[in-house]
C-alpha cells in the first residue's frame, strides 16, 4: 500500500529546515516545495523539489534516495548536496558537498564528487568546478554576490524579503565586480547600499514597502 503523499511550501522571506521519516535533514529555502511521502517505501525514498533545496542523507545502502526535479533524477545513498530546480527560469543545477551522487537527464547520466556542480544548459548536463562555496551557506542567511547578475540578485532578493522590485530605468545596472556575501539579517536596505557600492542605481521605498 503507498504511502500518503504530504507537501511543504516556504513561504517568501522563510526559509526552513525539516526531518523526513528516515532522518534525512532538509533545509528550504525561500518560495520552494517539497513533496514527499509520509513513510518511505521499503525499496527506494523518493521526494520531488522545486526552489532551492539543501540534503543531508541518512545512509541506507539497501534504499537510494531519489530527488525529482522538472529537469532531471538525484540518486545517492547518504551524501549532502544542493539542488536548484526552476522550472520558470528553465534553471536547474545540483552542487554536491559531501559523498556521491547520479544526476540523470533523459539518456544522460552523469556522476558528481564532492565541490562539482552540474547544470542542465541547453539540454545538456556540463559538470564544473564548484568556484563559489558561499552560496552553500544561504540556510545560514547568507546571500553570495560572486558572478551574479543585477537582475538576478534582484530576483533573489525578491523571494528571500517577500518584496516586489520595479525598474524605472532604461537600462538594467551592471554589477562592476560581482564577489562578496550579504547577510539576510541585516535587511534589505542594507544589502542595496552594499550592492550601491558596485552598482549604479537609487531606490526609494512606496507605502508598501516595495522597491
Amino acid at each position: 500500500m503507498a504511502s500518503q503523499i504530504t507537501s511543504f511550501e516556504t513561504p517568501a522571506g522563510q526559509r526552513v529546515s525539516m526531518d523526513l521519516a528516515d532522518g534525512t535533514h532538509v533545509w528550504l529555502n525561500s518560495g520552494s516545495r517539497i513533496e514527499y511521502p509520509v513513510v518511505f517505501d521499503r525499496r527506494i525514498r523518493r521526494v520531488r523539489i522545486s526552489g532551492e533545496a539543501m540534503f543531508d542523507v541518512t545512509h541506507d545502502a539497501d534504499r537510494p534516495f531519489i530527488v525529482e526535479t522538472f529537469a532531471s533524477e538525484i540518486e545517492v545513498l547518504g551524501t549532502k548536496f544542493n539542488v536548484v530546480a526552476d522550472e520558470s527560469r528553465s534553471l536547474f543545477s545540483t552542487t554536491l558537498l559531501e559523498g556521491k551522487v547520479k544526476v540523470s537527464s533523459g539518456d544522460q547520466n552523469v556522476i558528481l564528487h564532492p565541490d562539482e556542480v552540474v547544470n542542465l544548459i541547453n539540454g545538456h548536463l556540463l559538470v564544473f568546478h564548484n568556484n563559489d562555496p558561499v552560496a552553500m551557506q544561504w540556510p545560514e542567511g547568507i546571500i553570495s554576490m560572486k558572478g551574479i547578475s543585477f537582475e538576478e540578485l534582484m530576483s533573489k532578493f525578491e523571494r528571500i524579503y517577500d518584496v516586489r522590485i520595479v525598474y524605472e530605468c532604461e537600462r538594467i545596472p551592471t554589477i562592476e565586480f560581482a564577489s562578496g556575501k550579504i547577510r539576510v539579517s541585516d535587511g534589505i536596505d542594507h544589502a542595496l547600499r552594499v550592492l550601491q557600492h558596485v552598482a549604479d542605481f537609487t531606490y526609494e521605498r512606496d507605502e508598501e514597502h516595495n522597491i
